[in-house]
């Protein structure tokens, strides 16, 4: 299987304990990367290909995310 990192950008004006909320559920690694309008979260997994990757990644944030505005970009970590 393959190794892909899930960017994870949350465009919501966050305060410091829901980010570190969010990183922790998310299972981010890293500090997320902090941006003037959005916060990224980088979060690891693995997947037999990048679609199922994606999907993966798209559902995690979906469950955990609700109400906030977010977008989901996936690598494959060589």
């Amino acid at each position: 299987m393959a190794t892909y990192l899930a960017h994870i950008t949350v465009r919501d004006d966050l305060d410091d304990d829901q980010v570190t909320g969010m990183a922790d559920a998310l299972g981010a690694v890293g500090e997320p990367q902090l941006r003037s309008d959005a916060v990224v979260f980088a979060v690891p997994g693995e997947a037999p290909d990048g679609a199922t990757a994606e999907i993966a990644a798209s559902q995690h944030a979906a469950e955990l995310l609700d109400g906030y505005m977010y977008e989901v970009e996936v690598t494959e970590v060589q």
